[in-house]
């Protein structure tokens, strides 16, 4: 056909992560059906609050009960290993762009899964300026501007990212905690808020931004990223 002949001579020919030929029907943003299916989502119960899978019944773990995190629940596709990671890097470090919207389906799923309220907008982490030239993009925004199209609520440049955010000096929850003055609101919302990121680590990021937007006046703000790691500790 020759849509298919088109498409084998004008779009990668190679799975961007396995490395097999792509076939022209099941691929997207240049990665096979197969490594797609391979996604594993989170299986078994979650922790209400923080998402960590590392758990053994649904409800806030002990962590979170001892030191609740700012934010009301926090969610991911799956954790940050396998095909995840590896699409993951893909579309952050070498910029595979297109696979923001693929990436948005399964934190759509994932929204879904965890049966939040449908919030009155979206927002992403924010990168500093000099990064974001680097980089061409900000990952967490086309995540979010995709993800707040398939809810249909507004995609709201809230936050700004001020300085560098190097987490350095002193002890591990001082160089992990961020303050909410490093992410300033450039403009206030109101209401549940999905905040978006690629990765969630020991959620000091997610915190402050959490710390920002409701200082602003937000609302309840729920979490919502592509992959969660090991919890080797979180900052509240």
């Amino acid at each position: 056909m020759l849509l298919e002949a088109l498409a084998q001579t004008f779009l990668p020919s190679t799975c961007a992560i396995c490395g097999a030929g792509l076939p022209w029907r099941g691929s997207r943003a240049g990665v096979c059906p197969t490594c797609w299916a391979g996604v594993v989502p989170h299986a078994g119960p979650t922790c209400a609050v923080c998402g960590n899978p590392e758990v053994e019944a649904e409800g806030p773990c002990l962590e979170c009960r001892t030191t609740p995190p700012p934010w009301r629940a926090a969610a991911s596709v799956g954790a940050y290993d396998g095909v995840l990671r590896e699409l993951v890097l893909l579309f952050k470090r070498r910029g595979r762009d297109e696979l923001a919207a693929p990436l948005a389906g399964l934190l759509l799923a994932a929204w879904r899964r965890s049966a939040w309220p449908r919030p009155d907008a979206v927002v992403a982490v924010p990168m500093t300026r000099f990064r974001r030239l680097r980089r061409g993009y900000n990952q967490a925004e086309l995540l979010a501007q995709s993800l707040a199209r398939e809810l249909g609520v507004p995609f709201e440049h809230a936050l700004r990212r001020r300085g560098r955010g190097t987490q350095v000096g002193g002890a591990r929850s001082d160089r992990l905690r961020l303050s909410a003055a490093a992410f300033p609101v450039r403009r206030a919302v109101a209401g549940p808020v999905v905040l978006v990121d690629d990765v969630l680590t020991t959620g000091a990021t997610a915190a402050a931004c959490t710390r920002a937007l409701k200082r602003a006046g937000a609302g309840d703000v729920y979490i919502l990223t592509i992959a969660k790691t090991p919890q080797p500790g979180r900052i509240p």
